[in-house]
């Protein structure tokens, strides 16, 4: 665990316990979300950047999907491979390709990544997939007063320091129109689940 990792980063059952918190009792609901996506799209690959949990590896080694999880933290990826999932431990930024894959996913983390980085991941992403799928939070609840702010102050460094940036939708669209300009994608959204919005991006020819 590198130093200055927040504490909900630091062990599995901590985090669900602080996310529940922060999605008021939805945390699951949020992957659920993601779930239906996988169903409406039907992949038999599956790559999950910035995984976490492994709420989605789960459900594709019940559907027979082969999965693969990439995240920077030690004992989330540890915790994957002990069930079995082929995950990697690593900054996805320093990953030199991803595995080719039907469906790419990042959940909750594009928010750590400023816009020469995005540049990259995305240059990444769509060289390995035809279609992305992103949860992104679009409310920034550090800014909120009481315990779900407390929280989410103490909860923006999953080991490559704070950051204080959240998008709302409309920074959101503006970042994808941007990236748009330089990869030739389509995207739509698909569904909202608390702060979270869901958004599928399909590749268009090549790039």
């Amino acid at each position: 665990m590198k130093p200055g990792t927040s504490i909900v980063y630091k062990n599995i059952f901590f985090y669900r316990f602080l996310m529940n918190i922060i999605y008021a009792g939805n945390y699951k609901k949020r992957f659920l979300k993601i779930i239906e996506v996988i169903e409406r799209e039907s992949p038999g690959s599956v790559l999950e950047l910035c995984f976490g949990d492994t709420f989605i590896a789960d459900y594709c080694r019940r559907k027979n999907i082969l999965w693969q999880g990439i995240d920077i933290n030690e004992d989330f990826a540890k915790r994957a491979r002990k069930k079995g999932f082929d995950s990697i431990c690593s900054d996805i930024l320093l990953v030199e390709s991803f595995m080719k894959n039907d469906l790419c996913i990042i959940s909750g983390s594009l928010y750590h990544f400023n816009p020469d980085q995005r540049l990259k991941l995305f240059h990444k992403m769509l060289s390995s997939s035809r279609k992305v799928l992103i949860s992104e939070p679009i409310i920034n609840l550090s800014e909120q007063k009481g315990l779900i702010g407390f929280i989410a102050r103490r909860s923006a460094n999953a080991g490559k320091g704070h950051e204080h940036f959240r998008y709302n939708k409309q920074s959101l669209k503006t970042a994808l129109d941007e990236l748009s300009n330089y990869f030739n994608f389509t995207y739509k959204i698909v569904g909202f689940i608390k702060k979270d919005i869901i958004i599928l991006l399909e590749k268009n020819g090549t790039y």
